[in-house]
């Protein structure tokens, strides 16, 4: 498990190019209520610090934020910020519900049609595929995982902006630019996310989330202007992961940082705290499992010292009622 976690704060850390957000995701994700396999993080996040550093000189690239929601940062927070990141956390923890359940019901049609099992695996593809790209045609900011595209989602840049996508337009000429046409990316990015794993691709839910995440982060930018956009992006973005991956810490670093925000860590952080509580009852990715050993890692050394001490005491009764025993003349 030790190796598992260096080998997974390694590539993580280089995914993100976040070395300290990337390494705790790689602990945090493994439980259900923080860094629960604790007693490596030094190694683990020097694993993904080296990492990193090995991998971007490697490929020749920057280690560097990638996304730029505003012009202008945010050039300070305060306690009311923090309030907003909390009433945030709530919206973007009832947004993971809603995914839990369209997920459970797209997993149930491939069920049902008995996709899951591997000897079917192409047509598996084909029919994820199939709502994926059906998707894309109608709303193309669903299209990819959501790492180039979280930019023109959280600027709410016109089609034409989106990379890796021809035509950018799709088919209906389908542009981002009111309270409802948000919604809908956000929607039926969630709904692309499920076919995408359902069909067995690659994607995963971390990116996806995150842009999902930030179409109704725009939404809510809509509904409350007087919230700044960094906010209403990053904390529906971290609330909404958080209450799948479980990862509390790991997003609210990883958003700061691709972002470039650092100011906005405090008001991220309540976001993803919130998430994370009221979520509690609604364990998403199966593996994830609860330390049953948590207790004695922590307190087993005393509790071993304890039974030591107590045997030394009854010992000590023993030999002295014998020896009391031997005095008065009688044998043990």
């Amino acid at each position: 498990l030790n190796s598992f976690s260096f080998q997974m704060s390694g590539a993580l850390a280089a995914f993100f190019g976040c070395p300290l957000g990337g390494s705790l995701f790689a602990l945090e994700v493994c439980g259900r209520f923080g860094i629960e396999y604790f007693e490596h993080t030094i190694e683990a996040i020097m694993c993904g610090e080296i990492c990193l550093a090995v991998f971007r000189f490697l490929a020749g690239l920057p280690i560097t934020s990638i996304w730029i929601i505003t012009e202008h940062k945010l050039p300070a927070t305060d306690s009311v910020q923090i309030l907003y990141g909390m009433a945030l956390g709530l919206a973007g923890a009832a947004v993971a519900c809603v995914y839990a359940s369209i997920h459970l019901r797209v997993m149930a049609i491939f069920e049902r049609l008995n996709l899951l099992d591997n000897k079917d695996a192409v047509l598996r593809a084909w029919v994820g595929a199939a709502g994926v790209v059906g998707l894309g045609l109608l709303v193309p900011h669903t299209m990819f995982w959501g790492e180039y595209e979280f930019l023109t989602i959280s600027t709410m840049q016109p089609a034409a902006s989106l990379p890796h996508i021809w035509p950018t337009s799709g088919a209906i000429g389908f542009e981002m630019d009111s309270l409802w046409t948000c919604l809908v990316v956000g929607f039926a990015k969630l709904v692309a996310i499920s076919f995408t794993v359902a069909g067995g691709f690659r994607g995963g839910y971390i990116f996806p989330l995150f842009a999902a995440a930030a179409a109704f982060g725009r939404a809510v930018f809509f509904l409350c202007p007087f919230i700044p956009v960094q906010i209403c992006v990053l904390c529906m973005a971290a609330a909404v992961n958080v209450a799948v991956t479980r990862t509390t810490i790991a997003t609210t670093l990883i958003l700061a940082y691709l972002s470039n925000e650092p100011h906005a860590i405090s008001a991220i952080l309540a976001s993803a705290l919130v998430s994370l509580c009221v979520t509690g009852y609604m364990p998403f990715i199966k593996s994830q499992v609860s330390r049953v050993d948590l207790e004695h890692s922590l307190y087993g050394d005393e509790e071993e010292d304890d039974e030591a001490g107590n045997l030394e005491e009854n010992g000590s009764t023993v030999l002295g009622s014998g020896d009391e025993k031997l005095a008065n003349g009688v044998p043990l």
